[in-house]
């Protein structure tokens, strides 16, 4: 399965929602080997994009008919009689003028912050590279220009988007460069329990699991006290 899926760069121009940009994102996420003909439930549409109702999806979904996002929408009957899930024949990406978006990202962004993050995903150039104005995001956005740094934040500190360091040709630093990057995942670290320690007839040792440890001289060492036992139980003096 491919990481990423794409869509086309008027997504952003059709006049959506931001549950419409969701449902329609959703569902350009199912799409596999550029065959637009997504079979899908509306629960599931529902609980990916965060909608409470279904009737919210089915709206969702008329809307996106009367947008040109969806061309056609059938249900078909089961072999029992009953009408099974919904499919949805959607507007085809061309092969040219298209961004590609991460799978993942479907439920983690809020409606302004997905936006915002589709933007840069469509503007960056190929060494992953978004140098535009704040004020050219917020006219293209149809946002205010604070929200547009306050958004561009959020993502930064979700770990979605990068801030790059680059340097112009006077030494400073130039503004509003981002790349996309992949949000860090924090790994849960599990404490390490110390070394038990063993008591046994021959000593005190160290059981330690799972790790490489050389058991020699520890055998060696149980072999010489054995022999010690055993000598002192027969009367010999050593």
């Amino acid at each position: 399965m491919q990481a990423y899926f794409r869509l086309s760069n008027n997504i952003l121009d059709c006049g959506l929602t931001p549950n419409e940009l969701k449902v329609a994102v959703c569902l350009y996420s199912c799409v596999f080997r550029n065959r637009f003909t997504v079979q899908i439930k509306q629960s599931t549409i529902a609980h990916k994009c965060g909608i409470k109702k279904l009737e919210t999806v089915g709206n969702i979904i008329c809307k996106l008919i009367e947008k040109g996002v969806i061309e056609r929408v059938s249900r078909p009957y089961k072999a029992n009689g009953r009408l099974g899930t919904y499919i949805y024949k959607l507007k085809a990406v061309a092969a040219r003028g298209f961004f590609k978006v991460k799978r993942y990202i479907l439920g983690r962004l809020s409606g302004v912050q997905l936006r915002m993050y589709l933007f840069v995903c469509r503007a960056v150039t190929k060494k992953n590279d978004m140098w535009n104005s704040f004020n050219d995001i917020a006219r293209a956005l149809h946002i205010g220009r604070n929200k547009v740094i306050s958004v561009i934040k959020e993502l930064v500190e979700l770990g979605f988007i990068r801030k790059l360091s680059v340097v112009k040709n006077d030494g400073s630093y130039s503004d509003n460069h981002y790349s996309i990057s992949d949000p860090k995942v924090q790994k849960k670290t599990d404490k390490k329990e110390s070394p038990k320690q063993v008591g046994t007839l021959f000593g005190t040792f160290i059981n330690i699991k799972k790790q490489r440890f050389d058991y020699k001289p520890i055998v060696m060492e149980c072999q010489a006290k054995f022999k010690i036992w055993l000598n002192f139980h027969r009367g010999v003096v050593p």
